[in-house]
């Protein structure tokens, strides 16, 4: 049988979410696919799907064997796709998670550029506001915004994002517009769910020194733009970064506070499993974030 093709079936399951998708994909029938993935099982010597009615759920075998088979599969097709092409072509397929406001406005609007300058290049971007987990759902890159991460990850600082403190003209009416930041300890703040607990809201003043102010609010959600929606609806002060403010600013709808303070800059990372060899895709995607995305937010 060939060992080619088990990896093959077992690599477009997993891409595609179901046997018959890939079978679909790969012109052959659903039994030859499940045939092809029993025998890889059997040649590793134990299951790579857990199989339901309704799912099937990676084993940690299933997890090791995808990242194997990804990197194999891509390299065979960019080997026998256009031999005596470019040794410098970027190809291959890179699987990314980016935040939901970030990646819809910043990143979504700029990838026709990248996939034109690289033709050959297969981009699964996912929007997603939580932390992912690297090998365990198969990313090669995850694209994070706040602190360093931790020594775990192999990280590259991609840049720095403004953020903004801002409210609605009516909220600011009804509440008065805070003169300090100690004021806003008297007001509705909307929360980020996902920020650090505990940190609260920094402020740096005219003399250069830095204030953290604990801040509340009845309402949390783990999206920017639920929060600027809850904002412009007059529910509370909210601090975001400029590029899910900006169009609100400039609109008038809504105003800057505390113009004398800045308010905190975020450092925007791109995360890798430490350890594994970076491929030309990852280099393009990372340095298309670097130059064409975070020139224009930072």
């Amino acid at each position: 049988m060939d060992r080619f093709a088990e990896l093959e079936a077992f690599a477009a399951t997993i891409e595609l979410g179901s046997q018959a998708a890939a079978a679909a994909s790969l012109g052959l029938s659903r039994m030859a696919v499940s045939r092809l993935i029993r025998a890889l099982e059997e040649r590793i010597g134990e299951p790579l799907l857990i199989r339901t009615t309704r799912s099937q759920i990676l084993t940690e075998a299933g997890a090791r064997v995808r990242d194997s088979s990804r990197a194999m599969l891509d390299h065979y097709r960019d080997v026998i796709a256009r031999p005596g092409r470019d040794a410098g072509e970027v190809a291959g397929t890179l699987r990314v998670s980016v935040p939901v406001s970030f990646g819809w406005r910043q990143i979504a609007p700029r990838l026709p550029e990248l996939m034109a300058t690289h033709p050959r290049l297969r981009v699964d971007v996912v929007l997603l506001d939580r932390q992912v987990h690297l090998i365990d759902e198969g990313f090669d890159i995850a694209i994070r915004i706040g602190d360093q991460p931790t020594a775990e990850f192999a990280a590259t600082r991609l840049g720095l994002i403004e953020t903004v403190l801002c409210a609605t003209p009516a909220y600011i009416d009804r509440h008065g517009a805070p003169k300090r930041p100690a004021d806003l300890m008297t007001h509705d703040c909307l929360l980020y769910a996902y920020a650090s607990p505990g940190r609260g809201w920094v402020f740096r003043g005219p003399g250069g020194a830095e204030q953290r102010i604990r801040v509340t609010g009845r309402l949390t959600s783990n999206n920017g733009d639920a929060l600027l929606a809850a904002a412009l609806a007059g529910l509370g002060i909210i601090q975001q970064p400029r590029f899910v403010v900006e169009d609100d600013l400039k609109a008038g709808r809504l105003v800057p506070l505390l113009r004398g303070y800045r308010t905190r800059e975020l450092a925007a990372w791109a995360i890798e499993v430490p350890g594994r060899e970076r491929g030309s895709a990852a280099d393009a995607f990372i340095g298309f974030l670097a130059r064409s995305v975070f020139s224009a937010v930072a």
